[in-house]
């Protein structure tokens, strides 16, 4: 028997691949003991797990259909769940290697997917922790005050100043109320190219585990204007224009075009925002600084988006203050 530690990403689990004196293999995710994000402890979620999320998630989305690993096995005293190998092969690495029109079509192939996930998961199940937790106005403003806290003021040591801050807590805090006022659908909360593996050419769907209700535009934005890798926005364009084609008559939570884009780009600076700020976290925290490159791109995404909202300049002026990103070149 033989165990190889897996890279991990930002969250305190870890992980392992299981090799047996056959070559078959298996992984391991080791849960933390007593450890949770502090986004994860401010979820509006009313009661207390009986059991951890992701074995709770797996079994709701299998039962739908959902291309998710298989559960193996659970040890709850040393608190490992064991799951089917998906292998190593992740949207990041393949699209790299990928001509313009094939990143296209793996990347329709992966809206297919979100399209499913969407729609084949609008009957609530009481059971399913994901139902009982969502954005609301309390969260989205949290991950705007982290921002604050990590992506400016740990980021270049600068406190802001009072009268900025109030400045970016009335323009985030008309955001959060905006965003928590749309439709809402089953959301992975992070369905970007390192968590969509392919086995060939099919595509499943890991690290679900934060599953929650939000508008459907969130793990679109995660997909698009993913921190890890960059499209052209002309393709992202394309992109969205073909999740709204597919999604007609599937889910009842989309607005007309124009509306749902401008939402896209609001979701895009809320989330965008709150990656810059963790990324510097997770380096500040939990000594990891492997992140910390990734601030540019989600910040370019949220000075663009801001650049396509007039409305909000007032917090593009006060942000741009602090932020490098967002100062003219």
């Amino acid at each position: 028997m033989k165990m190889v530690k897996l890279h991990g990403d930002a969250s305190y689990r870890t992980y392992f691949r299981e090799i047996d004196d056959k070559g078959q293999t298996r992984i391991i995710m080791q849960l933390p003991e007593g450890k949770s994000s502090a986004s994860e402890e401010i979820t509006n979620l009313n009661s207390t797990p009986q059991e951890p999320p992701f074995l709770n998630i797996a079994r709701y989305l299998r039962n739908h259909r959902i291309p998710v690993p298989e559960v193996l096995g659970y040890d709850p005293v040393k608190r490992q769940i064991f799951l089917e190998d998906l292998g190593d092969d992740t949207v990041e690495k393949r699209v790299r290697e990928l001509s313009l029109e094939k990143k296209a079509g793996l990347y329709r192939n992966a809206i297919d997917l979100l399209i499913d996930f969407q729609a084949l998961t609008q009957t609530p199940d009481k059971e399913c922790i994901a139902f009982q937790r969502s954005f609301d106005q309390t969260l989205y403003q949290w991950e705007f005050d982290h921002f604050v806290e990590y992506g400016i003021e740990s980021r270049s040591g600068v406190k802001v100043v009072a009268q900025d801050r109030q400045g970016i807590t009335v323009k985030t805090r008309e955001i959060s109320r905006v965003l928590s006022d749309l439709p809402y659908v089953l959301t992975h909360r992070d369905f970007q190219s390192r968590n969509l593996m392919l086995q060939g050419e099919t595509l499943r769907l890991i690290d679900f585990q934060d599953a929650l209700l939000a508008p459907p535009q969130y793990d679109l934005v995660a997909l698009l204007r993913d921190s890890y890798i960059e499209l052209e926005w002309s393709l992202v364009e394309d992109l969205i224009n073909y999740y709204l084609d597919r999604i007609q008559g599937k889910i009842e939570a989309t607005q007309d075009r124009g509306q749902f884009k401008k939402m896209f780009d609001w979701l895009t600076i809320q989330r965008k925002l709150k990656d810059a700020g963790r990324f510097v976290y997770i380096d500040r925290v939990k000594k990891n600084p492997s992140f910390l490159k990734h601030i540019p791109t989600s910040l370019a995404y949220v000075r663009q988006a801001l650049e396509r909202q007039p409305e909000l300049s007032p917090l593009f002026n006060v942000l741009r203050k602090y932020v490098p990103e967002f100062q003219a070149i």
